[in-house]
């Protein structure tokens, strides 16, 4: 009978693995590998949202990287790039909630005031058959390019205007949004500026704040590359 090893944590999981390999003995424990790239999970650093069974990171991570390298970076520690409805979600839970740490969350976000902080989202829009399409959910393949798991017509219902100024943060938070989250035509007024999705395609969205202004930003080049600009990890609840 073979002997068997107890593995606690991700430190003894990488010195049994050395052991192995250094008495040549083969192995296999594929659920043990997946656990391990997982185990640096640290829930005190993240914000569940309950309605949507999804973990948020308190802080922004890959600073400096543009869209295409930030989803790669994140899916590499088993995260994702929040698509702009989990991040109304997201913004909504920290904004109605009486927990202090959270309502300064918000306000790092939203608030207009230095410094400039920006925040990439799951959010590519793509002309398809003369139509626009907001591209979501994207993993990597096999090849490693970033493949859309959903793909849906622009919402007829959606602002396709810029609006600068401005929206109503409050409006768009609560009700006035489609089911893809973007404006409606109906939103009222307000300071938060709006630039709508574009048909270039090369135009994904971004949330950012600054001294002079908060933005919704469907028409930013997902090349861009910002000292300040990030991305929220989002992990769904196992």
């Amino acid at each position: 009978m073979a002997p068997i090893i107890e593995i606690k944590d991700n430190n003894e999981f990488e010195r049994a693995k050395k052991i192995l390999e250094l008495s040549r003995v083969n192995y296999n424990f594929p659920s043990l590998e997946s656990k391990a790239k997982t185990s640096s999970f640290n829930e005190s650093n993240f914000v569940y949202v309950p309605s949507i069974n999804t973990y948020f990171a308190k802080q922004r991570t890959n600073l400096g990287k543009n869209w295409f390298e930030s989803h790669k970076l994140l899916q590499e520690n088993g995260e994702k790039m929040p698509t702009i409805p989990e991040f109304l979600e997201f913004l909504k839970y920290l904004k109605d909630s009486n927990n202090q740490e959270y309502l300064e969350i918000f306000k790092d976000i939203t608030q207009v005031r230095s410094p400039w902080r920006a925040e990439w989202l799951d959010a590519d829009f793509k002309l398809k058959d003369n139509k626009l399409h907001i591209n979501y959910n994207h993993k990597l393949d096999e090849n490693g390019n970033l493949v859309p798991q959903n793909s849906e017509v622009i919402d007829k219902n959606t602002l396709m205007k810029d609006k600068t100024p401005g929206i109503s943060l409050d409006d768009y938070l609560i009700k006035s949004h489609t089911g893809q989250g973007l404006p409606s035509k109906d939103i009222k007024s307000g300071d938060l500026y709006y630039w709508n999705p574009r048909s270039d395609n090369n135009s994904v969205a971004r949330f950012y704040a600054g001294s002079d202004r908060a933005n919704l930003d469907c028409g930013r080049g997902p090349s861009y590359r910002g000292a300040s600009l990030g991305v929220r990890a989002a992990k769904q609840r196992e």
